[in-house]
């Protein structure tokens, strides 16, 4: 059967090619599995090589970050370190400049305080840290300052207190010496006391110029005084003044007195301004005084021709004048200058005014005005002192004088009378005689005074008068010429002995210029 043999082959051959076609399909599966799984790792190999890439690319990115922070970091450390060497370079400069400077600003003013050495760092916090320490350094030397300011002033009023007091007594006594022993057979003697006199009164004037200069009171309180009658008082309290102060020129139309709570702080101002200009007058130079009636109260003008002041000078004569900053003791220089400060004193008191400026005789003139609220009007029945000015008036030309009516106005007395011993006295101005002038002259002045402010009017306060025919029983009284003509020729007395007792030389300490 050729076909059944012929089949078995190709059924072999079909067999052995099925069984090769199996097993190629399975190497190839096995094949396909392996190269799967290759491709799979080959995957992760590839993930991981970029999982490593990425770490990679990030660690170097934290190492360049890194890096960059530690150079910022280093710079950073280097600026901080310039920053404290400034810093430190400034406080430094704090210490050793700026600081005493300022303290050296606090004494004098004129003493310029550095600013930061550094420009870069002013405005910044460093210079506003400097500036709060400067402010607070300040205020503490002010402070502490002004306390041991107080404390010394209260000191020097104290002292000042007593040693015034013990000068006023020992004023009394020499007074009751004086009138003890004023007869003519005691006049070397009575010239002595009248010598001692007037060191004490211008002893008595330093230590007040003083305790007011350190916020104390006069010391002195005085009624209702004529305004002239302060004026001649003053001038009695300078050294020398009959040789170097003339005047007082009165120019007033009405009885003008100052009030008692400021009589005296009128003459210490006056007497002090006086001595300031006598004191700056070298020589013979003489120095005037005036006093004039204004539309506002009245004005005490005094001239001198001394050496002056300079712009400077001039600035801090109207600051201590004013009175209106408080003067401290540190500011009167050394040794202390108080009469300025003094006047400022009073004036921010009791509300006058004093002005300096260059005179027309190249010196100074001092300008104290006094307001109406301190004027007032004094009593009909009252009378300046006998050694007060009159009245200067305007010349009335002689055709319009009747000449039995005229008054014959009385020579001025000159500040050198006669000695005691052979006394060759003036006599007193009367009552009457010192209304003659005055009554022909009210004509004149009525329109003119008709214009100023009215004042206040005083009333003497006295006991009712005996009848006219009464006497007392042990004889007749002293009548009122004849007090007046025994003080006046007792004050021309003294102001004699005073004269002769002075020596030359000039040893009174003012305010400088």
């Amino acid at each position: 059967m050729p076909s059944d043999s012929s089949s078995v082959p190709i059924l072999i051959i079909a067999i052995v090619l099925a069984l090769v076609l199996v097993g190629v399909l399975l190497l190839h599966t096995r094949v396909r599995r392996k190269l799967a799984h290759a491709q799979g790792q080959l995957v992760q190999a590839r993930q991981a090589q970029e999982h490593r890439t990425r770490e990679t690319s990030v660690g170097h990115q934290r190492l360049a970050q890194a890096e960059r922070q530690a150079q910022e970091s280093a710079e950073l450390l280097r600026e901080a370190r310039a920053q404290h060497d400034l810093v430190r370079a400034e406080t430094e400069h704090l210490i050793a400049k700026r600081i005493p400077a300022l303290l050296a600003h606090l004494r004098t003013p004129h003493v310029i305080v550095p600013g930061v050495q550094n420009p870069a760092l002013a405005g910044t916090d460093v210079d506003k840290q400097h500036r709060t320490i400067l402010d607070a350094v300040t205020r503490g030397l002010r402070e502490e300052g002004e306390r041991i300011d107080e404390a010394a002033q209260a000191v020097i009023r104290g002292a000042m207190s007593r040693v015034q007091t013990q000068a006023l007594r020992a004023q009394d006594l020499l007074a009751g010496v004086q009138q003890r022993y004023s007869g003519d057979e005691h006049t070397a003697l009575l010239r002595e006391v009248l010598g001692l006199d007037m060191f004490n009164e211008l002893i008595i004037r330093r230590v007040q110029v003083t305790g007011i200069a350190c916020g104390a009171t006069p010391g002195l309180s005085r009624d209702d005084t004529y305004l002239v009658d302060l004026m001649v008082g003053a001038i009695s309290r300078v050294e020398n003044f009959e040789q170097r102060i003339e005047g007082p020129a009165n120019h007033l139309r009405r009885r003008i007195g100052v009030a008692a709570r400021a009589a005296e702080s009128i003459l210490f101002i006056t007497a002090e301004l006086l001595a300031n200009a006598v004191h700056h007058s070298y020589g013979t130079l003489k120095v005037t005084i005036a006093v004039h009636e204004t539309n506002n109260g009245a004005a005490i003008v005094i001239d001198d021709a001394g050496v002056g002041l300079n712009e400077d000078q001039y600035a801090r004569a109207t600051r201590l004048l004013s009175g209106i900053q408080p003067t401290r003791l540190v500011d009167l220089g050394n040794p202390p200058h108080t009469g300025w400060a003094a006047i400022g004193r009073q004036v921010a008191h009791y509300g006058v005014q004093v002005t300096v400026k260059k005179s027309a005789f190249g010196g100074v003139q001092a300008v104290l005005t006094i307001p109406t609220a301190l004027l007032v009007e004094m009593p009909e029945d009252s009378r300046p002192s006998v050694l007060a000015p009159e009245p200067v008036r305007a010349t009335v030309p002689a055709a319009r004088l009747e000449p039995a009516t005229a008054p014959s106005r009385p020579e001025p007395v000159t500040a050198r009378p006669e000695p005691i011993a052979a006394p060759s006295r003036p006599e007193p101005v009367t009552a009457a005689a010192r209304m003659e002038p005055a009554a022909s002259s009210e004509r004149t002045d009525t329109a003119a005074a008709a214009d100023l402010v009215p004042l206040p009017q005083r009333r003497r306060q006295s006991p009712p008068r005996a009848a006219s025919g009464s006497r007392p029983a042990g004889g007749l009284r002293t009548t009122p010429e004849e007090a007046q003509k025994r003080w006046g020729d007792f004050q021309v007395g003294a102001e004699a002995g005073r004269r002769e007792a002075l020596p030359t030389e000039q040893h009174d300490i003012t305010e400088g210029k």
